[in-house]
């Protein structure tokens, strides 16, 4: 059974150690720093009690999100879990007022695009993150609330 829980920064160093993908984990205060006091939701998606993936963004203004960090791990990939994360971090923004929410993604995370991708979100940007590794694509989507 799959669990979506919010989360507080204080748990995300654990989350982000389960996804071999990520660079090594930035301490509490590193995760701090970047959100630096702005509004911010951490996801956990937990599946039968066992941590399986996470999903964290900030705000960017009143209006625009900014999807930073997420993953799942290995053992539970490809089980629909990105997208109920997806999907449940659109439907608590929406609900908090956003218009728009950005991610940033890499050609080696291809499934992640995909996923964007079929979920309405479109390329709008490059980052060549110039002598900083792997260049960086920009992906928005307008939030609209579904009818009933």
């Amino acid at each position: 059974m799959l669990t979506i829980r919010k989360g507080e920064l204080a748990e995300v160093s654990a989350i982000h150690t389960i996804i071999p993908e990520l660079r090594s984990p930035h301490g509490l205060a590193e995760y701090e720093s970047r959100i630096n006091g702005r509004d911010f939701l951490l996801l956990l998606a937990e599946s039968n009690g066992e941590l399986a993936g996470f999903k964290l963004g900030y705000a960017l203004d009143d209006s625009s999100f900014y999807s930073w960090l997420g993953g799942i791990h290995p053992n539970h990939r490809r089980q629909g879990i990105a997208k109920q994360l997806l999907q449940e971090q659109e439907r608590l923004l929406l609900q908090s007022g956003y218009k728009m929410v950005t991610v940033k993604s890499m050609n080696r995370y291809a499934g992640m695009m995909i996923l964007l991708l079929s979920h309405g979100y479109e390329i709008t940007g490059y980052d060549p993150n110039q002598g900083q590794g792997e260049a960086k694509i920009l992906f928005s989507k307008t939030l609209v609330a579904l009818k009933k």
